[in-house]
């Protein structure tokens, strides 16, 4: 995991554009059925729009999902 790549998801979080979201909602498919997707306990003030990956982060490198579908970094299980 780059902390960049998660901080570029960050700010995408922030400041949604409809290419971003595009993709955003078809990762957010996938993470929302792997295994590896656990409801954060400090994540649970996060909300986005995208429920199905609200307040979960990734198991396997720990990012929260939020910022993580919407980054430039690969799924670790390469998923997406």
């Amino acid at each position: 995991m780059d902390v960049r790549n998660i901080l570029y998801g960050w700010k995408n979080y922030l400041d949604k554009n409809e290419v971003t979201e595009a993709v955003a909602k078809q990762r957010a498919t996938i993470c929302a059925a792997c295994p590896h997707a656990k409801k954060g306990m400090l994540l649970t003030f996060v909300k986005d729009e995208l429920k199905e990956v609200e307040g979960y982060y990734c198991n396997k490198c720990g990012c929260p999902l939020s910022a993580k579908i919407r980054s430039n970094d690969i799924c670790p299980e390469k998923k997406w």
